[in-house]
């Protein structure tokens, strides 16, 4: 069977969904995001691709730091309204509770995980901006470990699709273990 051709801008997979943000102008900011990937492991970071236009990009620009705040699926709609709306035009501080580590970049209390970046590179696109970031410190509710890690399926993290029509879906069910299934196939 042959593969039918199709855009190139096409997404085919659930993206993560996470809150990015930054202090501008004194005040914190935040917006939702799905291009963001963890890059390299030690150090730890993280790249996340913010559009040229985003008012949060400029605090970045500004600060050098940082935060990745993974939300839970009860803050699907403050999330989803995080990405409707711009900071340049909408005061987003008081969206979320707001919490300061080490880098002084702006948190989310109620988000399951936390990650506070210094930022170490940015790379400019035709219409976006990646910025690299270290993590400097990492947090988590205690009741969202096992075993001192992060239990993903327990924080209800979401993803974005954007096809056949964008929505957010929940993290499904795990089939099988990764760094171990394909060994069956070593020789």
């Amino acid at each position: 069977m042959a593969k039918a051709k199709i855009e190139p801008n096409t997404t085919a997979y659930p993206m993560p969904v996470c809150l990015v943000g930054a202090n501008v102008n004194g005040k914190p900011t935040f917006m939702t995001a799905a291009w963001f990937s963890k890059v390299n492991v030690n150090p730890p970071m993280f790249m996340v691709s913010l559009e040229n236009v985003r008012y949060t990009a400029e605090g970045i620009k500004e600060n050098k730091v940082f935060s990745i705040n993974f939300p839970g699926k009860s803050l699907v709609e403050k999330t989803d309204y995080c990405g409707l709306v711009s900071g340049r035009k909408t005061d987003k501080s008081s969206v979320f509770k707001v919490d300061y580590g080490e880098l002084k970049a702006p948190m989310i209390r109620e988000c399951p995980v936390c990650l506070e970046l210094k930022l170490k590179k940015t790379i400019e696109l035709t219409e976006s901006r990646l910025f690299i970031g270290e993590v400097v410190a990492a947090y988590a509710d205690e009741k969202y470990l096992t075993n001192g890690k992060v239990d993903v399926p327990k924080t209800e993290q979401f993803s974005l699709i954007e096809s056949p029509a964008p929505g957010y879906t929940e993290l499904g069910k795990q089939f099988e273990k990764a760094f171990n299934v394909g060994k069956k196939l070593i020789k």
